[in-house]
C-alpha cells in the first residue's frame, strides 16, 4: 500500500493540453489544480491543509460507494447505523493516510492516453506518470446527476478499492465478521495517526 500511495502523490501537474476539453479528464484535472493550489503550494498549518484536503478528496471521490464495496458481504449484514459508524471512520482515516504523502510530490507530469467506456455509467481514464519507466495510471470514473466521482484509481494493476477490500476482509474474518470491531480499529488508527513531519 505504500508503493501505491506514493504512486499516487506524484500525479498533480497535467500536461496533455489536447485532450483537457474531454470533461472526464477536465474532472481529474480540476482535482489535482486544486490540490495544488490549496494544499500543496501553501504555507498553511498541517491542520489547515488537512482540512483542505479533505474538502477536495471527499468532493472528489464516491466514498460511500468504495466504503461498501470494500466490505464487500459485511455490508449487507452490517445495520443502517454500523455502515454509518464505518464509513465515517473510513473517511476519516483514508483522507489521514492520503493527505500525509504531501511531501512525496516532486511535480511529475502526466499524459492521458485515452477514456473507455465500462460497464452502467462507468468509464476509465487511462494515462500515464512520466516517470522512468512510466508508471500506468487508470481512474475509475462514475457518472452522476452532479457531474463525475472517482471510484477506484489503478496503479500498475494494483486497485486502490481492491487493496482496502482485501486488507479489511482479512480483519473481518479474523474477527467474527464484526463491522463495528473494523470500524474502532479504524478509529484507533486514526486517532494514532501522526504526520511525516512529526515523526522526524
Amino acid at each position: 500500500m505504500k508503493k501505491f500511495y506514493a504512486l499516487i502523490c506524484g500525479i498533480m501537474i497535467w500536461t496533455c493540453a489536447a485532450q483537457a476539453a474531454d470533461p472526464s479528464i477536465e474532472f481529474v484535472n480540476n482535482l489535482t489544480d486544486k490540490i495544488i493550489e490549496n494544499v500543496l503550494t501553501t504555507q498553511e498549518s498541517t491542520e489547515d491543509k488537512l482540512t483542505e484536503f479533505r474538502k477536495e478528496f471527499t468532493a472528489a471521490l464516491d466514498l460511500k460507494s468504495i466504503g461498501q464495496f470494500v466490505l464487500g458481504i459485511y455490508w449487507r449484514k452490517a445495520t443502517p447505523a454500523e455502515r454509518d459508524a464505518f464509513l465515517t471512520a473510513f473517511i476519516d482515516f483514508t483522507t489521514k493516510t492520503w493527505a500525509d504523502r504531501f511531501d512525496m510530490y516532486t511535480g511529475q507530469q502526466i499524459i492521458f492516453t485515452g477514456t473507455r467506456n465500462a460497464e452502467g455509467n462507468q468509464l476509465y481514464v487511462d494515462s500515464q506518470i512520466q516517470n522512468n519507466p512510466p508508471v500506468e495510471v487508470i481512474w475509475r470514473l462514475r457518472k452522476k446527476k452532479d457531474g463525475f466521482r472517482i471510484i477506484d484509481i489503478i496503479v500498475e494493476g494494483v486497485s486502490m478499492a481492491m487493496s482496502y477490500r482485501n486488507e479489511y476482509s482479512s480483519f473481518l474474518q479474523a474477527n467474527g465478521g464484526s463491522v463495528p470491531a473494523l470500524t474502532q480499529e479504524l478509529e484507533r488508527k486514526s486517532a494514532a495517526f501522526q504526520f511525516s513531519e512529526n515523526k522526524k
